[in-house]
């Protein structure tokens, strides 16, 4: 193989930090469920305790399933080393306990997650930190912020909820002209932005979110960028003796001090490590991330423009819109195409209304959560910022009318038709997408099953007129009833075939669909249609007037005319077409 082949993120993603398994042959990483691991000898077990050579003493500080984890994640941002979290927001309250004592500083953007947020105005106080919040965007602030007590500059990739993209090039080089390292939270953009490439110097994540992205488990990661010089008097926990480890300066340790120091002081002493079961969860994420956050960022581009042009939308707010504040940056950070999978907007009717999408809207999860596979919605101004002042409320970018989307990887023609739906019922108005007769022909179609609250049943199609229909007619009939759909003849009951029939329309137990065979309805159709509650007339060559195919459809029958079904079921089946979301 040649010298310089090397791994691309998405094969780093599937294979970094982890070799198959040499006693057992496995290929999946083991979930090593122990507390604590055996010593060769006690010259060993002195050099572990000694940080003289690498190895495991105990899972608190350290265990070979979350070491992969670890290793996978610091590969992922090119970092050198990574130090696992029990949670994001341990994640980012022990990268700054590494760098900050009482007495120390630390700047931010105003712009952050709720919970940062109140980390940072109210608990890292009570411990003698003082945060200074600052607008993010505007560098001449930010440099006005340090002082001589300044330990880090901390900025959202994204910030959450107002979506700024931060400068993260432009804040690096004022912090570094100062000997300050930045910390980036790079949470809602794994895979998408490098924040190393352009100056950061640590990066924290949830991995609860977009790492993990299914859900399940709460995990968070700091890693190490490694390019940071420690050994700097701003920083006498790098430069002074460590009582705890025989007087160990963290600077002389390497490029992965800060990850180091971290591991050994803070994860050993307050204990908030990731269990080997969810780091084991966790790199299931990983396998599929960089798939997952290109159709997060694709389904999420349609929705945010879709928003845009809504009559009873006031504003949207995402950084893959042209019209967005950001979107030089996003064009700048971002791979290609891509801006991530979060978008915020202001409904007509404020908060009020904005309670009401929420309630009345299906598919979409109401959760405290993000960077899911599933969509979520929620009420900042009510949830994540309920704790905000209104003042701390708009300096963090959230009105009371916002609404947060965190789109996940369903049909993005599900997702813009029950978030059309939920906008209409919250504002009053109509429904901006129309069901049109492609959505009408596959909803019947595309299964032969009606799946309605866990029950589930075949669907039935009345076929009228078939004791006259031609014999190619008659083979397609069949070949529905071959796809597993309930045929049901009307009109004739002394025809020689294997199928059930009625004389009457209304006579059958459940219609779903009327297939007319014959160019001419009979009259007292169109009644027993509507008393049957069925959805559908389909009647492929058709001599009645348009004024009857116009009262059909005024009584909510929707009328298809000009297609076979057996022909648009093979369409469907040999996936030759999608349902549209427009008609």
């Amino acid at each position: 193989m040649s010298h310089f082949f090397t791994q691309n993120p998405e094969t780093a993603l599937l294979h970094g930090g982890q070799t198959p398994d040499s006693e057992t042959g496995a290929r999946a990483v083991p979930i090593y469920q122990t507390t604590s691991y055996v010593f060769n000898d006690t010259e060993h077990a002195q050099n572990l305790f000694g940080l003289k050579e690498p190895g495991n003493i105990y899972s608190r500080i350290g265990n070979p399933t979350v070491d992969t984890f670890e290793q996978r994640v610091a590969q992922l941002e090119d970092g050198v080393a990574a130090v696992a979290t029990s949670s994001g927001m341990a994640a980012i309250t022990f990268a700054i306990l590494n760098v900050a004592s009482a007495g120390d500083e630390i700047i931010t953007d105003s712009n952050l997650y709720g919970g940062t947020y109140n980390l940072f105005a109210n608990i890292l106080p009570r411990y003698g930190i003082h945060v200074k919040f600052i607008d993010g965007s505007n560098p001449n602030e930010v440099e006005a912020a340090i002082t001589e007590k300044t330990k880090a500059i901390f900025g959202e990739t994204i910030t959450n909820p107002s979506l700024h993209v931060f400068d993260i090039e432009t804040i690096a080089a004022i912090a570094h002209a100062h000997h300050i390292p930045i910390i980036i939270d790079n949470t809602f953009a794994p895979y998408l932005v490098k924040p190393f490439a352009w100056g950061a110097d640590i990066i924290v994540h949830s991995a609860t979110k977009w790492i993990g992205g299914h859900g399940t488990t709460i995990g968070g990661v700091v890693v190490d960028g490694g390019r940071f010089d420690w050994n700097h008097d701003r920083f006498p926990g790098f430069t002074e003796p460590d009582a705890s480890y025989n007087g160990l300066r963290f600077a002389d340790v390497g490029p992965a001090a800060f990850a180091t120091k971290l591991r050994v002081q803070l994860i050993r002493d307050i204990g908030a490590c990731l269990s080997p079961h969810s780091a084991f969860l966790l790199l299931q994420g990983l396998e599929t991330l960089h798939l997952r956050m290109q159709q997060h960022t694709k389904n999420a581009q349609k929705i945010a423009a879709f928003l845009t042009d809504h009559p009873a939308i006031d504003w949207v707010n995402y950084p893959g819109l042209s019209n967005h504040p950001s979107y030089p940056l996003t064009k700048k950070y971002f791979r290609e195409g891509t801006a991530g999978s979060i978008i915020t907007f202001g409904i007509q009717g404020g908060r009020e209304a904005g309670r009401q999408l929420i309630d009345q809207i299906e598919l979409w999860s109401h959760v405290a959560n993000v960077g899911d596979a599933k969509s979520l919605i929620i009420h900042p101004a009510s949830t994540t910022h309920q704790q905000l002042t209104t003042e701390e409320l708009a300096a963090s970018g959230t009105t009371e009318e916002t609404i947060r989307l965190s789109v996940g990887l369903e049909s993005v023609h599900d997702l813009l038709i029950t978030l059309d739906n939920a906008i209409a019922k919250a504002t009053g108005e109509q429904a901006t997408i129309a069901i049109g007769e492609q959505q009408a022909i596959h909803w019947l179609l595309h299964s032969s099953f009606l799946r309605d609250g866990g029950n589930v049943r075949k669907k039935c199609l009345a076929v009228y007129g078939l004791e006259t229909a031609n014999e190619t007619d008659r083979k397609k009939v069949f070949q529905l009833q071959a796809f597993g759909f309930d045929i049901a003849v009307v009109g004739s009951t002394n025809l020689t075939i294997p199928l059930p029939q009625y004389k009457e329309l209304t006579d059958i137990p459940v219609v779903d669909a009327t297939w007319s065979l014959q160019p001419t309805l009979p009259a007292p159709l169109l009644e027993q249609l509507v008393n049957k509650d069925c959805k559908l007339l389909w009647v492929e060559k058709t001599n009645e007037t348009a004024a009857t195919i116009e009262h059909a459809k005024a009584t909510g029958i929707t009328v298809i005319t000009q297609k076979n079904p057996y022909e648009e079921a093979l369409l469907l089946r040999n996936n030759a077409t999608e349902a549209p979301v427009f008609a």
